[in-house]
């Protein structure tokens, strides 16, 4: 059985660089998947919300409190603060997810270090930028990894998974505060 460990988690990885591991607000997530013109039909739909389709699935798109992850060529998330109104999306297919994902952020000189040694992702500046997203598993688990800034990534973790998953971050750190 996983062990619950009190959020925030904080502590060091085994190089001694500093980790916070905590749960964050999710928000609102929402799904737009489609089939024939998928980018045109989900570029117009995002457009009305001024927001944009990113290109690739690698890139995500962001506005404010908002964030765009193209996960599939006819698939995007949408992310917000606030449940967004996609009901001119015809004949796209949305998908309420806000309950099925939990938001575990990992912020601190480690983080890229703790995130590596458990996924097979360069998660190096270089390598994995601010703005570049991958989806992966972490110990058999589909996980979405989003580099939001320097040294901090959002992992969206299914629901079912949050506490095991995050038990399982926080046993590859040393406590040390």
């Amino acid at each position: 059985m996983a062990k619950k460990h009190p959020m925030p988690i904080r502590g060091m990885t085994s190089d001694g660089q500093a980790v916070t591991i905590s749960e964050v607000e999710l928000g609102s997530l929402t799904q737009l998947a489609g089939w024939d013109n998928f980018g045109k039909l989900a570029g117009g739909v995002l457009r009305k919300q001024s927001l944009s389709l990113p290109q690739d699935c690698r890139s995500s798109f962001r506005r404010g409190l908002t964030t765009i992850w193209r996960i599939a060529p006819d698939r995007v998330l949408v992310r917000s603060d606030t449940s967004m109104s996609f009901e001119a999306a015809e004949p796209l297919a949305v998908l309420e997810l806000s309950h099925s994902r939990v938001c575990v952020r990992l912020v601190g000189p480690g983080a890229a270090s703790l995130l590596s040694r458990v996924i097979a992702i360069d998660l190096s500046e270089v390598g994995f930028p601010v703005g570049t997203f991958a989806q992966t598993a972490i110990h058999h688990v589909g996980v979405l990894v989003d580099r939001f800034g320097g040294d901090e990534f959002d992992v969206l973790i299914p629901t079912t998974f949050a506490v095991s998953l995050s038990g399982f971050l926080a046993e590859h750190l040393h406590r040390a505060w």
